[in-house]
């Protein structure tokens, strides 16, 4: 069986960077990389919807559609660290974790403009 024999498909690829990532971004364009960070994380959030509602049926009845009912339920939204369930829900995290990053960033930013507006506007008023 084709299926059974492992479909033909080569192995998942291993992580191709571990570690602490970074992001340098001009203050300036914090707010558009922030829209461009939360748009693409609305769009994860509803893939991964998608997915949890996927039906997976044994489309004929059969040994061999049930069987492959099953390891696509695995490779989709079943399965273990490589499936795309899995996978969406990483990467959903990991906008997460940049749109946070993003926010504190502007804040810190406003916060010491503001800061340096008011000294500069004190020290040039008389």
């Amino acid at each position: 069986m084709y299926v059974a024999d492992g479909g033909g498909g080569a192995p998942a690829p291993g992580p191709l960077f571990t570690g602490t990532q970074t992001l340098n971004i001009e203050p300036s364009a914090i707010p558009d990389a922030l829209k461009a960070f939360t748009d693409a994380h609305d769009q994860v959030l509803a893939k991964i919807s998608e997915l949890h509602a996927l039906p997976i049926n044994d489309w004929a009845g059969d040994p061999v559609s049930g069987e492959t009912a099953v390891r696509f339920q695995q490779r989709s939204n079943r399965g273990g660290a490589d499936s795309a369930l899995t996978c969406l829900e990483g990467y959903e995290q990991q906008l997460s974790a940049a749109i946070k990053s993003l926010k504190g960033a502007h804040a810190d930013y406003v916060r010491v403009e503001g800061d340096n507006a008011a000294l500069w506007g004190k020290y040039h008023r008389d």
